[in-house]
């Protein structure tokens, strides 16, 4: 896997935060390990809510159109002004 270099500015408290991780926690060897981790399961949770929606949607698309009824705009209007 190719690797490129980022730099990034943190302040004091976000910086204190990264050291006590590396450094108390010894999970991580080094500030890029930790951020590095961090990005991964960022991309890990797009990946589930992804999987989530898509999982929510297919079922009701692929029903077909027989399971839906036509209303007008009015119509929602006037519900939701009820509600």
């Amino acid at each position: 896997m190719d690797r490129r270099r980022l730099n990034i500015v943190l302040d004091d408290e976000l910086a204190t935060h990264v050291d006590r991780k590396v450094q108390s926690e010894g999970a991580f060897r080094s500030a890029d390990d930790y951020v590095g981790e961090l990005i991964r399961r960022d991309m890990e949770d797009d990946a589930d809510a992804a999987a989530f929606i898509h999982d929510l949607l297919s079922e009701p698309l692929l029903d077909g159109e027989q399971h839906y009824r036509s209303v007008r705009a009015e119509d929602v209007i006037s519900r939701n002004r009820k509600s």
